[in-house]
């Protein structure tokens, strides 16, 4: 007898009959141990529709959030402006020309932003330059090392390719943007570099003065959340959602909760996926999902992203959901694209949910899942959330590229690979958020353990981050 016959059979000892679709509902609740809990709540109906649900959360909801209202956050309106999201309508032919629009406006922007470097200011470019001490920008295309111990690399811009030559091994990446100054010899057409530091990254600039804000207000920071997998922790996650509601302490001045992505399970991800599901249908699970974020205080703005189990398309920029997905959703949950950037309170924040995480790490030297934040490091130094184009992450060709981090943020978020890290480089937050998933069957098969529970808090009164488990 499986665990749906099981919970039929409790229902029947105890005289209550449901409508097929509550059956999902009890599943998610714990199952055959939620059935007393059930039964207590319900049991008086005699036949439970969904219909019924529904209005018990709504009312318990409206007597939760009067108690919420009490938080401070409650006393003030929602100051944001979204300043990046992907148009669902995009289309991209896939054409020699979409790809070639796609790195020139990569080029075009990270080359702005290069330009204004000290060391840059007299970049020409590389058709342009003549014998002597010079100065250019490029999109590195191949690199080799010699068995004499440089590095040798070449790097192009919409007129030429440009050979570049420094001894000792120097991390590059195919595909990034970056300024170099060196001896230039025309007729080798090389250029010879004296020092590492004569290669000059995009990079961003020092955030010198702490950012402030008047209100006592935060922003909560979440991801992957997994609903309608069997490892998914509820138990820990209602705990968050009572702490979020009681609207005590610090719980009292979150205005915002950010989740950056994987908000279900997804169906098909991955072969056998249906094995670890409890809720084998998609549109299920963000029910499930909504009637969760339903109990967040209505004084909280909610903004979330898609990852690669949710229903949108796997190549990025991924669109935000469907409508069909988001009318589900009450109307203080804003769905936006994967990237975004939004500014909240002056503060901006862009959110990843991190799929090329899986790509640096293999490609930066002495990286690994444990160390999230130095893999961040790097993205705000190339001021790209995907340098390579292609390996695991497959990006659709537009004419723009919305991996660019184009302005700096204040706060960079990225989920995915369900292992909390949170840092600070040039007066930037970093926050790879934590997971509401335990270990997978394929989490365990590679000896990988997840940090699950936690929840990066900014204050942005203090502009301080604080992480709470759950």
């Amino acid at each position: 007898m499986d665990e749906r016959d099981r919970i039929i059979e409790e229902l029947l000892k105890r005289e209550i009959v449901i409508e097929p679709d509550v059956l999902p509902y009890i599943i998610e609740r714990g199952g055959v141990n939620y059935v007393s809990d059930f039964a207590n709540r319900y049991g008086s109906l005699g036949y439970v529709t969904v219909k019924d649900i529904n209005n018990t959360t709504k009312s318990e909801k409206k007597a939760e959030n009067k108690i919420g209202s009490k938080a401070p956050a409650s006393e003030y309106d929602w100051n944001y402006e979204i300043l990046l999201t992907a148009n669902v309508h995009m289309e991209a032919t896939g054409s020699a020309e979409d790809f070639h629009n796609l790195f020139l406006d990569r080029f075009e922007k990270l080359h702005s932003i290069l330009k204004h470097r000290r060391a840059l200011v007299n970049a020409r470019r590389i058709s342009k330059l003549s014998d002597g001490y010079v100065a250019t920008i490029g999109m590195v295309n191949d690199v080799r090392r010699t068995s004499s111990g440089r590095t040798i690399f070449e790097i192009e811009d919409p007129t030429g390719t440009l050979t570049c030559m420094i001894r000792g091994n120097v991390f590059l990446l195919k595909d990034e943007v970056i300024g170099v100054r060196g001896k230039y010899n025309s007729s080798k057409r090389i250029m010879y570099l004296d020092k590492e530091e004569d290669i000059i990254r995009p990079d961003v600039r020092w955030v010198r003065e702490k950012r402030k804000i008047n209100e006592n207000l935060s922003v909560a920071i979440i991801s992957d959340t997994h609903v309608g997998s069997k490892t998914f922790i509820r138990e820990r996650w209602e705990k968050f959602l009572n702490w979020l509601k009681s609207g005590e302490d610090e719980a009292g001045t979150v205005k915002y909760l950010i989740i950056a992505g994987d908000l279900v399970d997804g169906i098909g991800v991955y072969p056998n996926q249906e094995e670890e599901l409890e809720i084998t249908d998609i549109f299920k699970q963000y029910e499930v999902f909504a009637e969760y974020l339903k109990e967040v205080p209505d004084y909280v703005k909610v903004m979330a992203i898609p990852g690669n189990h949710d229903i949108v398309r796997n190549a990025e920029p991924q669109p935000a959901l469907p409508k069909e997905i988001r009318d589900m959703f009450d109307s203080n949950v804003v769905f936006l694209s994967n990237p975004a950037m939004v500014s909240i309170h002056g503060y901006k924040f862009t959110i990843y949910h991190g799929a090329s995480l899986n790509n640096l790490v293999e490609l930066i030297p002495g990286m690994d899942y444990q160390k999230t934040d130095k893999i961040m490091e790097y993205m705000l130094k190339f001021r790209h959330l995907s340098p390579v184009y292609g390996e695991k992450v497959p990006i659709v060709p537009y004419d723009r590229d919305y991996l660019v981090m184009d302005p700096q943020p204040d706060v960079l978020v990225t989920g995915h690979v369900h292992a909390f890290s949170y840092g600070i480089y040039k007066g930037i937050h970093m926050v790879n958020a934590s997971t509401w998933q335990k270990q997978t069957k394929y989490q365990k098969m590679m000896n990988f353990n997840p940090d699950p529970g936690k929840v990066a808090i900014l204050n942005m009164n203090r502009d301080e981050m604080i992480v709470k488990s759950f």
